[in-house]
């Protein structure tokens, strides 16, 4: 096991070598790739990158504090979901109650592997994953984005 300095470590390395990975993409010229990330410019719509020791996670992520604003939009993204899931490539994971490790509660609609952040042998599969992964996310989300913002 790693002691709590060491995991905080390996994980700044871990984001960091994903930042830099991104700097190979087509079209980036060596520069760090900008996600959308919490720039939708939907309140309480992000996309997100998740991993922990057992899995890694791409998510639109619905996560207004308002659970009556946060169903309504959710609702809305599942009315578009032949066109999100299309954009994307693929079907993916739609959890309207899906609760994070801090407890709080949020929609999300996510694509996830196995992956274990701390072995650095899975580091590879697992930046090929988010990346490739994400890259779909913003795809699917642009899509559907003018409808979900303007609703």
């Amino acid at each position: 096991m790693f002691s709590k300095e060491e995991a905080k470590e390996m994980r700044l390395e871990f984001w960091k070598k994903l930042e830099n990975r991104t700097r190979r993409l087509p079209g980036q010229k060596g520069r760090r790739k900008k996600w959308i990330g919490d720039r939708t410019e939907i309140k309480g719509l992000d996309l997100r990158f998740d991993v922990d020791r057992e899995k890694a996670i791409v998510a639109l992520e619905i996560n207004h504090r308002q659970e009556n604003k946060r169903l309504e939009m959710y609702e809305r993204l599942e009315t578009a979901r032949t066109l999100f899931e299309k954009a994307f490539g693929r079907p993916l994971i739609w959890d309207y109650l899906y609760e994070k490790p801090n407890g709080k509660q949020v929609c999300r609609v996510y694509v996830e592997m196995k992956a274990d952040m701390y072995r650095k042998e899975q580091w590879s599969d697992i930046f090929y994953f988010l990346i490739d992964n994400m890259i779909r996310m913003e795809k699917a989300f642009l899509e559907v984005k003018d409808y979900l913002k303007y609703r």
